[in-house]
């Protein structure tokens, strides 16, 4: 077809548009070739004599030879738009219809075609234009979230990932360094490599929603999820996608569970898991702008890459005074009598809290209340009694 259509518009002003051209590059397997390589000889003649200007669409080029993508006049990739712009589209398509933080949070999803938002805001304006906005909103979330499921995505519907939790406070993180200070520095620089360890609960993601919130600045946040896959060369694809798109958007990138892409090389057992430090290592070099990384597993990371770090930052255990404050505020919320002596009955009951027990004993409220303070107390003293603790003393790096 493509053949024909050359000889057919050669004396025309015309263009040939060939749509998912990977379909012929890249439609091989194990046992047979794809159909350009089946037909090398007559696939170089036709991208190399073509009398019409033709554009090959490709949802990727992967699988495609080289010896075929240096016979094109230009190769030119269309990457995702960056969040403002996908911004603009989405509040074009639907921003007379929901809340402002629908619109925000479509537009923070990168994997989200603007096809799949017209399709369900057509769908949800059939549903009738009396729909409250709020309603409306949950509506389209729903509709979008549908169609991201059938192709394989996370959710946009659910909470938030650039939310910064209702009860997080600076002054409840226990840090080896004034992390205000940070903010502040930073302000001015905007340029930084943080490593932010400790044990789970001790508020090192939320610091990092809480610094782009400081340094009025987007946020990507990555979690090990989002960026590991089961095809060779995918993850390191999917880390070099992250730092290009954060600094094209001018956020702070947040990888979350970074343990998971800087293991240490000398225990590596598969080629693959060095290449994937490698290429963390080179892009982490690269980055301008700031990088904020988390673990709950310092000691496991490659030398290299703790070199690579402007700052190691140390999360703890809440320290009694930090704890009591927060027993007391919480006990205040839900409407407790307390005792006189709590601070000295958190230094006592709960020497090992973090401010992410505290959310967890809040959420909990919801399902199984506590009638007293006393409850309340033992909810929390459960969660920190689960905690496998060194003997040797609070915090896990011996």
């Amino acid at each position: 077809a493509v053949r024909a259509g050359q000889c057919f518009f050669a004396s025309r002003e015309a263009m040939i548009v060939f749509d998912e051209a990977e379909d012929v590059f890249s439609d091989g397997g194990l046992m047979r070739d794809s159909t350009a390589r089946s037909h090398k000889a007559w696939m170089n003649r036709l991208l190399e004599g073509n009398a019409v200007p033709t554009l090959w669409l490709s949802n990727r080029v992967d699988d495609i030879d080289p010896a075929f993508i240096r016979r094109f006049d230009m190769v030119v990739e269309v990457p995702v738009p960056p969040r403002a712009q996908r911004e603009r589209i989405v509040r074009a398509l639907c921003a007379d219809a929901v809340e402002d933080s629908v619109v925000r949070r479509l537009a923070h999803e990168e994997k989200l075609a603007p096809a799949v938002v017209a399709q369900a805001n057509g769908v949800m304006r059939c549903l009738g234009s009396s729909l409250p906005r709020e309603r409306a909103g949950n509506v389209l979330l729903h509709l979008v979230d549908s169609t991201l499921a059938a192709q394989g995505h996370a959710p946009v519907g659910g909470k938030n990932a650039q939310q910064l939790p209702d009860f997080y406070d600076p002054a409840f993180i226990n840090a080896d360094v004034d992390l205000a200070a940070i903010a502040e520095r930073l302000k001015d620089s905007r340029s930084a490599r943080l490593c932010l360890y400790g044990p789970p609960g001790t508020g090192k993601t939320a610091y990092g929603r809480w610094l782009a919130d400081q340094l009025d600045m987007p946020l990507l946040v990555k979690r090990a999820s989002d960026l590991m896959s089961p095809y060779v060369g995918e993850n390191e694809q999917n880390i070099a996608a992250a730092f290009r798109a954060a600094s094209r958007d001018g956020a702070l990138l947040l990888i979350d569970e970074v343990d998971s892409f800087l293991r240490d090389r000398e225990g590596a057992s598969r080629s693959w898991e060095a290449t994937l430090v490698n290429e963390m290592l080179t892009q982490m070099e690269t980055f301008q702008g700031v990088f904020v990384a988390s673990t709950n597993m310092m000691t496991g990371l490659d030398q290299a890459a703790l070199r690579r770090f402007d700052l190691k930052v140390k999360f703890d255990y809440l320290q009694a005074r930090q704890a009591g404050v927060l027993l007391r505020r919480n006990g205040e919320r839900l409407g407790f009598a307390l005792p006189a002596d709590v601070e000295s009955l958190s230094a006592a009951h709960l020497p090992y809290v973090t401010p992410g027990d505290f959310a967890t004993v809040m959420r909990q409220q919801r399902f199984r209340p506590a009638i007293s303070f006393e409850d309340f107390l033992a909810a929390l003293k459960g969660e920190t009694a689960l905690k496998a603790v060194s003997k040797l003393g609070i915090g896990f790096l011996r």
